[in-house]
């Protein structure tokens, strides 16, 4: 089984990490959301703590994984957020397991293929690796230049958690190589789950017309821009991304039960 842990009480959230990375990134803001959620986070196979299996080479692979993780835990269904990579797996998991979401939240990333807005070559090199520390390439590939400005120790304390828990190279080689792969562009109109699209507005690694391809071509779906924040928005401005998760699932519960 992958290494998973579990949080609060409600509705299960699986929360999905990204590229590399373990579900340690989620801790700074994990009590905010078991105030409303059951949280069920977890490690992809091959990486941090999940290191006992090979990494798959797909990323519908890491959706079957995260399926067979629900089936373990003898959860039926779930909200499904995802960030960055963690996107890419939430659209796939919705895609090819619908019967699995309550809904769906897409932060940060991309349908991927040759049309998905692409990030510079500065944030580009900075997926190489290595330590994140408050001056590092990849941090300012994270935070908004603002954040990163006025709150120095916060970005400091937000970093921690990318440093914990490595991934080995062959995962982080898999992980390359499913992200380039990923391209759910013209299957998006089939996802059927209620679904919100966050973006932070200052976003340097995923460009925000991403998310708004996403919104535009999911149907029903919503799309939140979270003011001044960059790739990190949930980690940047915790309480702005939770309260616009809570509104939106405020109203979709609302209409569901109107057109019930």
């Amino acid at each position: 089984m992958l290494y998973h842990e579990r949080h609060g009480a409600g509705e299960p959230l699986l929360l999905v990490t990204g590229f590399a990375i373990s579900a340690a990134v989620f801790e700074p803001v994990l009590g905010l959301y078991a105030e409303h959620f059951e949280c069920v986070l977890y490690d992809h196979r091959g990486s941090a703590r999940s290191h006992g299996g090979r990494s798959p080479r797909t990323v519908g692979g890491l959706a079957d994984d995260a399926a067979r993780l629900l089936d373990d835990l003898g959860l039926e269904r779930a909200h499904v957020y995802g960030v960055s990579m963690g996107g890419m797996v939430a659209q796939e998991i919705a895609l090819r397991h619908p019967d699995r979401l309550r809904t769906l939240i897409l932060g940060c990333t991309t349908p991927g293929g040759p049309r998905a807005a692409r990030p510079g070559l500065r944030e580009l090199a900075a997926l190489a690796g290595g330590t994140v520390s408050e001056r590092s390439p990849r941090a300012a590939a994270l935070f908004s230049a603002e954040f990163r400005r006025r709150h120095p120790r916060r970005v400091r304390t937000l970093l921690r958690p990318f440093n914990a828990h490595p991934t080995p190279r062959a995962a982080v080689m898999a992980q390359i190589a499913a992200s380039a792969l990923h391209d759910t562009r013209a299957r998006l109109g089939r996802i059927a789950a209620p679904t919100l699209v966050l973006h932070g507005e200052r976003d340097q690694l995923v460009p925000l017309a991403n998310g708004r391809t996403l919104a535009r071509r999911i149907p029903g779906a919503e799309l939140r821009v979270i003011p001044g924040a960059g790739h990190a928005y949930a980690l940047e401005r915790p309480h702005a991304a939770l309260e616009a998760l809570l509104t939106w699932l405020t109203r979709t519960r609302e209409e569901a039960r109107c057109g019930a």
